[in-house]
């Protein structure tokens, strides 16, 4: 029983201290202010540098994978190039030292209840009072943070100490080295932190569970793991993004090789010659920064040259977003014009696409028929924001091509036409646009609790449904002349339902029966699907229509009054 006890409070000390990592993260990101995002924006224009700004980084922030993930979002956003990107995940390895020094110095050199137990109270008391202040808030967080990180710890040490005097831990010593790393590998996955598993690896020493050399194994283990954190988040994205993660991999694995064949070296310089024998807990944090310093410097000359077999072995993926333009040149201008019809109606669909996965309607019918049968790999595979990013890229295409007719002699009819088609494009990127800056609205609509709340949320979905119903119609219809009555209805409907809307939030408001924070929240929701819709239609007329059935259309759009 007992031994199940200390079982429970390791794993109590593991949650605490991961925890209190959190917090610590979450508050020191929140105070600040962009700071390190921008260091890191800004001081990459030289190896040195990049490294610089990622040790830097991480040691204030306390996490490696916050910079990791920090950078495979400036890289995939085209601000960071390879080899600043590189130079960052170098230095992130020897900025996330500082927690095992901290942990070390402070952790079992104080006595932890001491140093544990007020900045949880001061902080506490903090997020109470003063939790109108954001950055006193975060400040408390930060404090809470500290002290449970510590309490955690605490938890460990006495857990892992109580463990050892119940079993023979000789035996250890009969394991490999291989199987240490191993294991502190595993550790670091398992608990998705290396300075969780840092600080339970420093409990076991300080315990007198494993040795100095077999604790040092488990912290070669634990550099591996980190890069776990990384890889998961750069899986289905990017090239550059699995670039960096790869590199990450290697410069971690070959840091560890090198690790492996200075072991005796290492290990014999701390004891012997810095003389910490007698303090293991120290010796382990010195060795953790002395092979990542090691590695960094092992690098450090040759990072262009590893930087071009990175992309050797993940090479670019040549994907075309254009269905017809990139086998085509811009010199014939009835060919080219005839060329971006086909395109800008694949954009109108992969805009629809957005529209329909950012609301989850796609498995409604006839909108899965649809888009199965308009189905383009490269987007439909996407995630949310890959997608949009995709329709962006498409309409650069398009303005790209555009710009190469315009550089040809074209008939006044022609000029007219792809002007026609540009607008369409700008309007149909516009209505993807609008939606996307809402997608918190809908977020804090859809899971709001409030049945009022659901109940406008159901109508707007219902509309939205409806009206892409209508969208598809008009790009399967074949008679334009079907096509200019239904698109004159449309923008009807849409403003009956626009004033439908209001009369139902009137009435909830009426009712007292929606709080004062959701009534901007629906009126913006509300708001940016019906200028979407708008948006839309002017994309539409201008795609399928003549110019003459396009000024038809819009005459007819500027007299269409709603009805009482």
């Amino acid at each position: 029983m007992g031994t199940n006890l200390k079982i429970i409070e390791l794993l109590a000390g593991i949650g605490i201290f991961l925890f209190g990592m959190f917090q610590l993260e979450d508050s020191l990101r929140q105070l600040s202010g962009g700071t390190f995002r921008k260091l890191i924006r800004r001081f990459t224009s030289n190896w040195f540098r990049s490294v610089l700004s990622g040790t830097v980084a991480t040691a204030v922030l306390q996490s490696s994978s916050a910079v990791s993930l920090m950078v495979l979002a400036f890289a995939g956003a085209g601000i960071l190039g390879m080899e600043s990107a590189i130079g960052i995940v170098f230095g992130s390895n020897l900025g996330t030292t500082l927690t095992s020094w901290i942990v070390a110095s402070v952790g079992f050199k104080l006595k932890i209840e001491m140093l544990a137990l007020p900045f949880i109270g001061l902080g506490g008391l903090g997020l109470i009072v003063f939790g109108k202040s954001t950055r006193a808030t975060n400040i408390s967080k930060f404090l809470v943070g500290f002290g449970f990180l510590f309490m955690g710890l605490d938890y460990m040490k006495t857990s892992i100490d109580g463990l050892a005097q119940s079993y023979d831990l000789s035996k250890l010593s009969n394991y490999p080295g291989a199987a240490f790393i191993l294991i502190g590998l595993v550790l670091t996955i398992l608990v998705q932190s290396s300075s969780a598993a840092m600080a339970i690896i420093l409990s076991s020493i300080y315990s007198g569970v494993i040795t100095f050399p077999l604790a040092a194994y488990m912290v070669i283990g634990t550099n591996i793991g980190t890069t776990v954190t990384i890889i998961i988040g750069s899986l289905g994205s990017q090239t550059i993004k699995k670039q960096i993660a790869l590199s990450h991999l290697l410069f971690n694995v070959i840091t560890a090789l090198l690790a492996i064949l200075l072991f005796p070296l290492l290990i014999n310089f701390i004891q012997e010659i810095i003389h910490l024998e007698n303090d293991p807990v120290t010796g382990i944090a010195l060795f953790h920064t002395l092979f990542n310093l090691i590695g960094v410097i092992f690098f450090l000359p040759w990072v262009g040259r590893f930087t071009k077999l990175v992309v050797r072995l993940v090479p670019e993926k040549k994907m075309t977003l254009t269905k017809c333009l990139h086998t085509l040149k811009p010199d014939i201008p009835e060919a080219g014009i005839a060329a971006l019809k086909i395109e800008i109606r694949h954009l109108v669909i992969e805009v629809i696409r957005y529209h329909l996965r950012l609301l989850k309607l796609t498995r409604r019918e006839p909108f899965q028929s649809f888009l199965k049968k308009e189905d383009n790999t490269r987007f439909a595979e996407s995630s949310l924001d890959d997608l949009y990013q995709g329709i962006k890229l498409l309409e650069a295409e398009i303005y790209t091509f555009a710009s190469g007719l315009q550089m040809h002699e074209l008939h006044d009819t022609e000029a007219r036409e792809l002007n026609k088609l540009l607008h369409a494009t700008r309007n149909a990127v516009a209505s993807a646009k609008i939606i996307k800056d809402i997608q918190h609205n809908l977020q804090e609509a859809e899971s709001s609790g409030n049945e009022e709340v659901e109940k406008l949320y159901k109508f707007l979905k219902d509309k939205w449904a409806a009206v892409h119903e209508e969208f598809i119609s008009l790009l399967q219809e074949k008679d334009t002349g079907t096509s200019i009555g239904a698109i004159h209805n449309l923008t009807g409907k849409n403003k009956e339902e626009d004033i439908a809307f209001t009369q139902i939030l009137t009435s909830a408001i009426a009712s007292q029966k929606l709080l004062p924070t959701d009534i901007p929240t629906q009126i913006a929701i509300n708001r940016a699907f019906n200028i979407s819709v708008r948006q839309m239609i002017h994309a539409l007329r201008d795609l399928l229509f003549t110019e003459t059935e396009a000024e038809i259309v819009e005459k007819l759009s500027e007299t269409t009054a709603p009805k009482a």
